[in-house]
């Protein structure tokens, strides 16, 4: 059964994320013409590092599309055993699809969570252009953007070019996926029983569930648009 706590904390994650690219984004847009005057030669490789940070987030939008998308529709009023069975094959072959789906995913690590070590090469010329220390690149972007220039990197390494790191928070987003499916189908009865009297509770579950990542994955769409923006603004 999925707890509560597992949902809090990737909800928690996904949120931090958020926080920390919106940050980093706004670093980069105030500070964009002080870039491109100071140092026009770093202005690619700004643009560069916003473009694989945008793919690393349209990565987890693919992995939180997966529960946000959960939906079953069955209304309850199946009757007939017939009608009640095939009702139940459709739910089975619907949890089986999701699995397959999550499964793909999970083979596809690599691709979902960007190019970790392009973000680390990036970061580090454009650290290396603002004076070789660690957060120097936020330099390129004028005072404000320096006097944050620790935070602002802890967050890129976390969230974008620690490889592992981010395999581990797309991993636990996918095992809160798999859980949650196997919740859903507990939901029907017993070990070993299917019973199509629990359908609508299970397909209300499979709601529930999508709900509580709906804000998330909403919220990272938007991320990514900004993202976009911002390389936009950027290499203009």
């Amino acid at each position: 059964m999925v707890s509560f706590r597992d949902v809090a904390e990737v909800v928690k994650l996904l949120g931090d994320v958020v926080k920390s690219t919106r940050e980093i984004i706004d670093a980069v847009v105030d500070g964009k013409d002080y870039l491109k005057t100071r140092f026009p030669d770093a202005q690619q490789d700004m643009v560069g590092l916003l473009t694989q940070m945008r793919l690393t987030v349209l990565g987890l939008v693919e992995v939180t599309k997966v529960i946000s998308g959960f939906r079953f529709v069955y209304d309850g009023t199946s009757s007939d055993t017939a009608t009640a069975a095939r009702e139940l094959a459709r739910f089975n072959d619907y949890t089986i699809a999701q699995k397959v789906h999550v499964q793909r995913l999970r083979d596809n690590i690599g691709e979902l969570k960007g190019k970790c070590d392009k973000v680390k090469e990036l970061r580090n010329k454009l650290d290396t252009r603002g004076g070789s220390g660690w957060g120097s690149m936020f330099g390129l972007l004028g005072d404000k953007a320096r006097q944050r220039s620790a935070e602002l990197s802890g967050a890129l390494s976390e969230f974008y070019a620690d490889d592992q790191m981010m395999i581990e928070h797309i991993s636990k987003l996918l095992k809160l996926a798999e859980d949650a499916i196997e919740d859903v189908n507990d939901s029907l009865g017993p070990p070993g029983v299917a019973d199509p009297y629990y359908l609508p509770t299970a397909a209300a579950l499979l709601g529930s569930y999508a709900t509580l990542f709906k804000g998330p994955k909403a919220e990272l769409d938007q991320l990514a648009t900004n993202l976009e923006g911002a390389e936009a603004a950027l290499a203009r």
